[in-house]
């Protein structure tokens, strides 16, 4: 038997399949999805690879074939749909196989080879050694390692002598002077505890005679206590039992020598989450809306057809209910769904209401978790003992057998994208599954990305809407401040006169205030304080990036340049420069207005550890804080029924960055952040502070009017051929060296140029990436538009190949992106 292994090493030349021989022992264990550890290389070097197949033939001669060492897992890590999923994912995001199945198996699973060193077993004396004849290197080694008689770890031989000495290792080695063997150290996450029982080959009447007997002795009354805490509780961890009896390890031991009790280690599963459950709560009678919504998914699940449905709501329609009652459905009849929530999304609230519903039903994975709290819930699902997993993008490879809905929630969010090879969406990856199995991949916002709404506009996807509240509230109304007004008037504060005074209003009646600081992306671009202008490039229709080492404008689309004036251009005024502002600055203003307030800020510094969310989130929802500040993680998913106030504080942040998703952007997260005020029994109101009050994406986040957004925008898009209308594929040219990097960002254009005579490619570049430098390296980028994304991919990989062939230095990284949802 041949078995089809892909290799852990991740390397373009590697990306293939390797053929091992199955020793007759391992026949009939051999399984797709196992791990094993296999010789590679010319020095048989032990690495670990993954099972994908068996062949019964191989183009390479059986006798020069090498065999498998062994199997490493009990258990496959991944079954042929998982696999299936992997091979689209290697096509569709042109990646390392290796790399698609990191993603499907638990984080950290590693086998790691280590070297150890002693002695050979022949040397006896010293004299055997021929030290007479060694270099004075070679003399100390041997020296040591002859004290020591026993294996050290090579790493620590190369510590105490230097690295150097490796050649001086393989000649005493050659020599048969010395010994090396690897061992393989296999992370392992269970995590085993001592149980302690009765002897279960005994019967009761065998239990109560020794206990009878027992008691009768005077020197036995630990054992005899033992025994009848046993008889009662049926299986207990040791050291629980030991706590609670007080009594010693001897006496324990006496009673296992005897055979009357056994102790044998018990795999525990480590919940970081199980405090959330209390009691079950039953489902809300739905509106007649939702009901709708239910039984349209519901009659598409069952045809198993493997569609996608895009669910449109507005913020409060009671989407989540939406979610949990189709959950349960798919339940009842033995399924099993998956929940993707955008990180900054994942509190204990959204947890709690999926617990509360389902209790152990519910796994829930993040990276704030242990590796081996994430083993744990990946082996509850895949053992069948979950049948809902939520978590961020990752969990769309939960390891589900009966999987039938997947539900994206806040669709538009950009964490769904991964910025580390394979540069996977979830969405798409979920819509792909769900394909390869049947069922439902349900996405989801009040706020859809143009892709998925144009797509669920032309039918490759169908389109479900909730249109109003669940709770029958109304929206908050939306009032806009223009800031150029509050600067004519002399008014130099982040806060305008209208917002203090709303503030100071809601903090009398003991209402709580959200404060949104719109810092997402990058907001180094330069407007006039006075009419509002902002320096745009007039190629890209994108706002240029400044740069305060030269007092320079770069478009980092085309890589036009320009002075940075210091007087607007559009009025003449003087007012003109840099845009930012920080949370710690809004912070101390606030406590300097407000000084009998309490503040909460929330945001990366104050949200470190497993719990800061948690933490900060707790506090508010108790009224334990009047004013919670925050980025876009204020914006997402949570409820506070007493905030009646929203200040967003500068919507142009992210309206002006250099990016042509940025008005989608912002108006996602005003819409986003409005949707926080007004949802319990008192109206709310969100007051948007900025200089472009005109703005169209502005006006539709005003007015809750998302279509009048989508219509505006998507005729931009189609003008300019931005997506939807056509993909990007992004090269980043990395380097220490500044030289190296341009001249190969150009040479590299060049070629690109040369292979596109029929300019069926739009190339731009190469110009410095947003960010240029990071951690003492060079970025500089190239962007290629196309409408055909297959061609566009092979066509910049088989440029980027023609230009490595001429490559000679080792110091330049490329990386690739295809549909970047951040254009860095």
């Amino acid at each position: 038997m041949i078995a089809e292994v892909i290799v852990g090493i991740s390397h373009e030349n590697l990306d293939k399949i390797f053929h091992y021989i199955v020793p007759k022992e391992l026949e009939s264990k051999v399984k797709i999805g196992l791990r094993v550890l296999v010789p590679f290389g010319r020095g048989n070097k032990k690495i670990e690879g993954y099972i994908i197949g068996f062949s019964q033939t191989s183009e390479i001669e059986l006798e020069k074939l090498k065999e498998i060492y062994s199997i490493v897992d009990e258990n496959p890590l991944f079954d042929k749909h998982m696999l299936s999923l992997a091979k689209w994912m290697r096509e569709h995001y042109a990646c390392n196989m290796v790399d698609c199945l990191r993603c499907i198996i638990p984080s950290g699973l590693k086998v790691k080879s280590q070297a150890f060193i002693k002695i050979s077993p022949h040397i006896k004396t010293i004299d055997d050694l021929d030290i007479n004849k060694k270099t004075e290197k070679e003399k100390e080694i041997l020296l040591y390692l002859f004290e020591k008689d026993s294996y050290i770890l090579i790493e620590d031989l190369l510590d105490l002598f230097g690295r150097q000495i490796n050649k001086e290792i393989k000649k005493l080695s050659k020599e048969n002077l010395l010994e090396i063997k690897e061992k393989e150290l296999i992370t392992d996450y269970k995590y085993l505890i001592k149980h302690v029982s009765l002897n279960k080959d005994m019967t009761e009447e065998q239990i109560e005679n020794i206990l009878i007997e027992y008691k009768s002795k005077t020197n036995y009354k630990a054992q005899s206590r033992i025994i009848e805490f046993l008889m009662l509780n049926e299986s207990i961890p040791l050291n629980e039992m030991k706590k609670i009896l007080e009594v010693s390890t001897s006496s324990i031991n006496a009673l296992v020598k005897k055979e009357i009790i056994e102790i044998e280690e018990v795999e525990l599963i480590r919940d970081s989450y199980r405090h959330l459950y209390n009691e079950r709560t039953e489902a809300f009678i739905p509106t007649s809306q939702q009901e709708n919504v239910i039984k349209y998914i519901l009659d598409k699940m069952d045809s198993q057809k493997g569609e996608s449905i895009l669910l449109h709501g507005i913020t409060g329609s009671g989407k989540t209910e939406v979610y949990l009652q189709l959950i349960e459905e798919v339940i009842n009849k033995k399924g099993q769904a998956i929940v993707l929530i955008p990180e900054i999304s994942l509190t204990p609230q959204t947890v709690q209401r999926f617990k509360s519903r389902f209790g152990d039903k519910v796994a829930v994975t993040h990276s704030k978790l242990s590796l081996a709290e994430r083993y744990d819930q990946w082996k509850r699902a895949r053992d069948g003992e979950a049948s809902v997993m939520i978590g961020p993008r990752s969990a769309v490879f939960a390891p589900f057998s009966s999987l039938k809905l997947i539900i994206i929630d806040e669709e538009h969010e950009n964490t769904y994208k991964s910025e580390v090879t394979p540069k996977y969406h979830a969405r798409e990856v979920a819509e792909k599954r769900i394909e390869l199995i049947g069922g439902v991949c349900l996405i989801a916002s009040a706020t859809p990305s143009l892709e998925a709404y144009y797509a669920a506009k032309k039918g490759s996807k169908d389109l479900v809407e909730l249109t109003y509240r669940a709770n029958k509230s109304n929206l908050p109304q939306v009032e806009i401040v223009d800031m150029r007004n509050e600067l004519a008037e002399g008014n130099r504060s982040i806060f305008s006169s209208y917002l203090k005074e709303e503030m100071e209003e809601k903090l009398k009646k003991k209402e709580q205030i959200i404060l949104f600081l719109n810092r997402r992306g990058f907001s180094n671009f330069v407007s006039c304080r006075k009419c509002g202008y902002v320096l745009k490039c007039k190629s890209c229709s994108i706002s240029y990036t400044y740069h305060s080492y030269n007092n320079s404008l770069l478009c980092h689309y085309c890589g036009d340049k320009v002075v940075s004036p210091s007087i607007c251009p559009q009025c003449g005024s003087k007012h003109i420069k840099y845009f930012g502002v920080g949370t710690e600055r809004v912070e101390k203003e606030v406590k300097k207005l407000f000084p009998e307030a309490s503040v909460l800020r929330m945001d990366l510094d104050t949200t470190k550890g497993k719990y800061g969310y948690e933490k900060i989130i707790g506090q508010f929802r108790a009224q334990k804080a009047d004013i919670l500040i925050g980025t876009q993680m204020v914006a997402k998913g949570h409820d506070f029924p007493n905030v009646t106030l929203v200040g967003i504080l500068a919507a142009d942040l992210t309206l002006h960055i250099q990016d042509f998703r940025s008005a989608e952007r912002t108006f996602q997260l005003i819409t986003q952040v409005s949707g926080r005020a007004g949802r319990g029994d008192l109206p709310g109101k969100v007051i948007v502070q900025t200089y472009d009050p005109e703005h169209y994406s502005i006006i539709s986040a005003k007015e809750h009017d998302y279509l009048s957004f989508y219509n505006k925008e998507i005729t931009i898009r189609k003008e300019l051929d931005y997506p939807p209308f056509s993909h990007i594929f992004m090269i980043l040219l990395v380097s220490t060296n500044e030289k190296t990097v341009i001249s190969s960002a150009f040479r590299l254009m060049d070629i690109m140029n040369y292979f596109n005579k029929k300019n069926k490619f739009k190339l731009y570049g190469p110009t410095p990436a947003i960010i240029s430098k990071i951690k003492n390296k060079y970025r500089w980028r190239i962007i290629v538009k196309s409408n055909d994304r297959e061609l566009l991919m092979r066509y910049a990989f088989y440029c980027i190949d023609k230009f490595k062939k001429n490559l000679n230095n080792n110091q330049l990284i490329i990386q690739t992106d295809i549909d970047p949802l951040i254009i860095y």
